[in-house]
């Protein structure tokens, strides 16, 4: 090896030291940067965990409040039909006595004392 050789190589050698020093520095503020996302990624996933947990407990509790609206729904058109028959079978019988008190003669009506 001459001497432009050896003082090129020593000149590589140390600009690699130069850059190596800055790389050197960048490292604790890269595995800083490691921890405090580490602590986000872990924080994020316990929010995540209870999210789906709060969205699977809500999912139950809608299903559960469809299944009582059905079964409200359902008793609403029970009640009425029930109502309605009811209704019915009173007119049908108001009817059926306006009818014969009608058909009756004045005779059957109380005496008027006037």
């Amino acid at each position: 090896m001459d001497d432009l050789q050896f003082r090129e190589a020593r000149q590589r050698i140390c600009r690699w030291i130069d850059d190596s020093a800055g790389v050197f520095a960048a490292i604790p503020v890269i595995l800083h940067e490691h921890d405090r996302l580490r602590e986000r990624l872990d924080a994020t996933e316990r929010a995540a965990a209870r999210l789906l947990q709060e969205v699977n407990d809500l999912r139950r509790e809608l299903d559960a409040l469809q299944s009582e609206n059905e079964r409200l729904r359902r008793d609403r058109v029970e009640t009425a039909e029930l109502l309605t028959d009811g209704l019915n079978r009173v007119l049908q019988d108001a009817i059926l006595r306006l009818r014969a008190s009608a058909a009756r003669p004045d005779v059957d009506r109380e005496p008027s004392f006037s």
